[in-house]
């Protein structure tokens, strides 16, 4: 949109009036997008704890165990872990690949159509979901190989890292450079809230006379195609076609073009692009030489400690969809049960990023003093501190919950809990990285940086779920708190590595050999 059209933040965020004329018009506004982001999150909460179900549905009916006799079963758990893990790298590792050409693609067709494109990768997941739970089909006997076809589906649509660029995006387009902050904390937010509700009301579906245990999936079914349809007919496009770049090709990379490449020369154009797109970016965490004000060389390893604590953290985040199987295998609760506890950690989350994380920023941290040179300095001592606190304490938890016994199942929900209270890393360490950077004096390449740290998310994303389910499926008879060990052991690393951010209390200038 235009400049003159972009809302600005200084405007009340939910004023009445806006509200009514954004929701009244064909304009587009960030307003627009708040039934988008909630349903969509809803939906997701909805059927989260079903879906644990399904993996441990589908695990019995492969080992032939009764389902009383399975919950039991430590071979159950542990195959069900794997098949958990294995929808879930399959959809991370194909949304990894796929976001990046989408985005760039809905940067020529528009928001819409990638919105619309991303909620019918979700919709699939849920209808393969249903399918492989319909007894007396060939869907149900062969549900093991079948449900593979979900992530698939979703992942090859971009999945949910599509769809938050495209939300980022949409956004971007109706509102004023440098007036974001709040809307996009805002959206988040109800993203948040979305989730927390979503098992409350799957919950209140199923009541005690549910026909269908899987009736979650009918309505979360249901959620995504009202809101493909609220997308294709009601949301307006963000993306006025006369900012819109004029081609999507170049001339030499025509559809002529393209019919008289090799085969083998596309697939290795397209290797090399694809792996080139994955190791380019994270080179910015390279240490580089920077020179004081005495003039005295040395590298500077701030980035680089401040990138590797923030991939461990990230590896260490896949606890929590193993943690679901631990719980329902230790305590025996049933989906709804489930349901009321990973809403609890949604309300936590959010609880903790809305209000208590913004009132220690606003009171603690160090107020930037543009003419004071040693100013970024102490950002950066606050930034650490509080990465590092929050790493900690997150690693704490995980840690009490591996010693105190298993049975104290309060215990369990008060350590989650305080886990989910510590959900400021991964924002407070995506700002330290910022700080780092912008202390060595290369703030112009602060773009590059959160790149690269996508590129290490995505990529912790494709590790941890087999890392977790290996490590759960192997001593879930034994010692199921294994799973904790290991986090607490990559978070404790991730404290270690922020230990070696130096503080500096000198001007210093960045400069690449």
């Amino acid at each position: 949109m235009p400049p003159s059209d972009s809302q600005s933040e200084d405007e009340p965020l939910l004023s009445t009036n806006q509200f009514y004329s954004a929701r009244h018009s064909s304009r587009p506004s960030p307003y627009w997008l708040i039934p988008v982001v909630m349903v969509s999150s809803m939906a997701r909460g909805l059927s989260m704890a079903p879906r644990v179900q399904v993996y441990n549905d589908i695990a019995c009916r492969a080992l032939g165990i009764a389902a009383d006799a399975c919950k039991s079963s430590s071979d159950a758990q542990g195959r069900a872990a794997n098949i958990q893990a294995y929808v879930t790298t399959v959809m991370s590792l194909l949304s990894a690949i796929a976001t990046g050409p989408w985005s760039r693609w809905g940067d020529f067709r528009g928001r819409k159509p990638l919105l619309f494109l991303t909620l019918s990768g979700a919709l699939s997941m849920e209808l393969v979901y249903l399918l492989v739970t319909r007894e007396n089909t060939p869907f149900y006997d062969f549900a093991e190989q079948f449900i593979i076809v979900g992530p698939v589906l979703d992942g090859l649509a971009g999945g949910i890292s599509a769809f938050n660029g495209a939300v980022h995006a949409y956004t971007s387009d109706c509102t004023a450079a440098g007036s974001r902050a709040r809307i996009f904390s805002f959206l988040q937010g109800m993203t948040f809230i979305g989730l927390a509700i979503g098992p409350w009301l799957g919950s209140f579906i199923t009541g005690p006379d549910a026909p269908n245990p899987y009736i979650q999936f009918y309505a979360s079914s249901i959620m995504y195609a009202l809101l493909m349809a609220f997308v294709a007919f009601i949301l307006p496009e963000s993306l006025d076609k006369k900012y819109q770049p004029l081609s999507e090709s170049s001339p030499t990379d025509s559809v002529h073009y393209r019919r008289r490449r090799p085969l083998w020369v596309t697939v290795k154009s397209g290797l090399t692009e694809l792996l080139t797109g994955l190791v380019t970016p994270v080179s910015i965490f390279i240490p580089r030489t920077i020179t004081n004000h005495e003039g005295s060389r040395k590298k500077d390893w701030n980035l680089t400690f401040a990138g590797g604590a923030l991939f461990l953290y990230l590896v260490s985040t896949g606890i929590f969809s193993i943690k679901y199987l631990y719980a329902k295998h230790i305590y025996t609760w049933s989906a709804d049960e489930l349901g009321h506890y990973m809403s609890l950690l949604w309300i936590t989350r959010a609880i903790n990023l809305l209000i208590v994380l913004p009132l220690i920023v606003h009171y603690f941290k160090p107020k930037h003093q543009p003419n004071d040179p040693l100013s970024i300095w102490s950002e950066l001592r606050f930034d650490k501190l509080l990465a590092q606190a929050s790493v900690l304490v997150d690693g704490t938890a995980d840690a009490l919950v591996a010693i105190v016994p298993s049975s104290s199942q309060a215990a369990y929900v008060a350590f989650s809990c305080l886990s989910s209270f510590t959900s400021g890393g991964n924002p407070t360490l995506h700002s330290l990285g910022a700080v780092c950077l912008h202390s060595s004096g290369r703030s112009s390449e602060v773009g590059s940086l959160f790149g690269a740290m996508a590129v290490l998310s995505a990529t912790a994303h494709v590790i941890s779920p087999t890392m977790y389910a290996v490590t759960y499926g192997s001593t879930v008879g034994t010692f199921p708190q294994t799973i904790f060990v290991l986090a607490a052991s990559l978070l404790g690393s991730s404290v270690i590595l922020l230990a070696f951010i130096r503080i500096r209390n000198r001007i210093t200038l960045a400069t690449e050999l």
